[in-house]
């Protein structure tokens, strides 16, 4: 269960470097965010609302994934739609969502 918590969390901060690029809220209406999902081999991305994003980043343990990467095993679905998904990790993985977070200061 750890590396699937580290795999997310790559993608995570993946999904944060690309939010300071101030170039990139300009250009679209819409963004590409890499799905966040716990599969070593994922590298698929979800085109979303900036506000959508921010959403799923308002609590640490919430994750974006493409529709169907949900792992029923170590995460509950908060909301679903067309193509993506926010879920929410079990909460025994909690703390350690927390402490991978990047804007958790840690």
């Amino acid at each position: 269960e750890k590396w699937l918590g580290l795999n997310e969390a790559v993608w995570r901060a993946a999904n944060e470097r690309m939010e300071d690029w101030e170039e990139r809220h300009a250009q679209t209406e819409t963004e590409l965010y890499y799905c966040e999902c716990d599969d070593l081999s994922c590298h698929e991305k979800v085109d979303l609302r900036h506000a959508d994003y921010e959403r799923v980043r308002a609590d640490p343990c919430y994750f974006l994934v493409v529709r169907g990467h949900e792992d029923p095993d170590v995460e509950t679905v908060i909301e679903k739609q067309e193509g993506w998904a926010i879920v929410e990790k079990e909460p025994e993985l909690e703390d350690e969502e927390r402490r991978l977070d990047p804007r958790s200061g840690s």
